[in-house]
């Protein structure tokens, strides 16, 4: 690898690890609304989860993701994978 091959190479890196930490800072601030919202829920004697809503949602965020160019099959694991692990943090 020459110069400014690795040049590129670190400075394309940096930029993906600060997408990274955005990208965490986002989960983090979704887990703090999410422990917001159900204990709101919880005061107020209601169901924790709305099956319909989450799929209906999933389904709008997969359409949005496909204008942006993602892949169906991915953004959905993605998704899974948040969701889901909210949905272990209310049991």
């Amino acid at each position: 690898m020459n110069d400014a091959q690795r040049s590129r190479l670190t400075a394309t890196r940096a930029t993906l690890d600060a997408i990274d930490e955005r990208l965490l800072a986002v989960l983090a601030e979704r887990a703090r609304v999410v422990e917001t919202l159900w204990a709101w829920k919880r005061s107020e004697g209601l169901p924790l989860t709305d099956p319909q809503r989450e799929a209906e949602h999933v389904e709008m965020l997969v359409a949005r993701a496909k204008t942006l160019g993602l892949e169906e099959q991915a953004t959905r694991a993605v998704l899974a994978t948040i969701i889901g692990k909210s949905l272990v943090r209310v049991a």
